[in-house]
């Protein structure tokens, strides 16, 4: 068996592109939102990018910003990518400069950046997946220059203008939790980074997304991750929605019962019955 386990099989993010396509869905990326706008006002979720956006935009269009943060396996990326190239989407990506793991700080990371400078170069966004605190061993002191390193590393091979922090784990100083969402943009970024999503950042009409789906006992929210049958008929003319998506949980080794209230689910059964995933009811 391979050494990671899907949730999703690749077949239906295809049955997803094909329905955004057929419904005449509006792709958007966060360098689209920011491109003539000045807004850096992170903190209030970008008022006046929302302001500028809901002036301009037509009216009788639903719009689509599709996210992926890249834990892990970064060759399924690639895949998801790939995919998205052929009906003409492009996506926001957001990299580590270094993985962090709890059994192993400075884990494998095995990323192809000339496929993703390429992809960048084709209107894909490259952003910073930011780990720093994590990578600082948890050490708010050094965070910081762990960010600033990030960054300078990441600049040296794309154009980032975008943030979004990390999940997992954090931990307590002095009575308090910590988690990487926890870290501040360095000053010396201010001018030129934007924080668009995990505590801060760009305002949507609805989000989705299937982070945390082992922990979420939310069955309407697991009830949205039916891309084709419930999300995207949700979005109404003139507005914008967002995605996120993990796409180490989009694959062709599903195994369902990883997550059991998903499971359960008669959309998510019937999606596993249609990709030949078997075992799908628990």
């Amino acid at each position: 068996m391979r050494d990671y386990v899907n949730n999703f099989p690749i077949g239906f993010y295809r049955e997803f592109l094909e329905e955004v396509v057929r419904q005449d869905i509006q792709i958007i990326t966060y360098k689209d939102l920011f491109q003539n706008c000045s807004d850096r006002d992170y903190m209030s979720f970008y008022p006046e990018e929302f302001k500028q956006w809901k002036k301009k935009r037509d009216k009788n269009k639903r719009f689509l910003l599709i996210q992926h943060d890249v834990d892990l396996n970064p060759h399924l990326t690639e895949e998801v990518v790939n995919m998205e190239r052929e009906f003409g989407v492009r996506s926001n990506i957001f990299i580590f400069s270094k993985r962090w793991a709890v059994a192993n700080p400075n884990p494998s990371y095995p990323i192809n950046h000339d496929f993703f400078k390429q992809a960048e170069n084709e209107g894909f966004v490259i952003g910073y997946h930011q780990n720093a605190l994590q990578r600082s061993e948890f050490n708010l002191q050094n965070a910081e220059q762990v960010y600033i390193d990030d960054i300078n590393f990441l600049r040296d091979k794309y154009n980032i203008e975008f943030v979004v922090p990390h999940g997992g784990r954090g931990c307590e100083i002095d009575g308090k939790k910590f988690l990487n969402l926890d870290i501040d943009i360095p000053n010396q970024f201010k001018d030129s980074l934007r924080w668009v999503y995990n505590k801060y950042g760009v305002r949507f009409s609805r989000r989705v997304s299937d982070g945390g789906l082992r922990k979420c006992t939310d069955t309407s929210r697991l009830q949205q991750l039916d891309l084709t049958g419930t999300f995207l008929p949700s979005i109404k003319k003139g507005e914008r929605a967002f995605l996120l998506t993990h796409p180490q949980r989009w694959g062709d080794n599903v195994i369902p019962n990883q997550t059991p209230l998903l499971a359960s689910l008669p959309w998510y059964q019937q999606c596993c019955e249609r990709h030949g995933v078997s075992n799908s009811v628990i």
